[in-house]
């Protein structure tokens, strides 16, 4: 036999300063999903940048003869090349 009866509630109920704290903390922790986003497509951009840049300056070191096999000339080698890293 239990001493608490099965109606009544096994846990005191919160006073509602301490209901209103819990939802500021579980509201502010829904942001971290976001900001983790927001890093995530920062970072896929700036890779996104950064290996542009380098197929970019992998041109230059091509010689004529594979520049013409993927159909590329010199002159526009060196143009794909000057371009900024941040050129989509």
């Amino acid at each position: 036999m239990s001493a608490v009866q099965e109606n009544e509630p096994l846990v005191a109920p919160l006073s509602s300063q301490v209901q209103s704290m819990q939802y500021r903390v579980s509201q502010r922790a829904g942001h971290a999903p976001h900001t983790w986003i927001v890093w995530q497509s920062v970072w896929r951009r700036l890779s996104s940048w950064h290996q542009k840049r380098e197929s970019r300056k992998a041109l230059l070191d091509l010689t004529d003869d594979e520049l013409l096999d993927i159909g590329v000339t010199r002159a526009d080698a060196r143009k794909e090349a000057s371009k900024s890293f941040l050129w989509d």
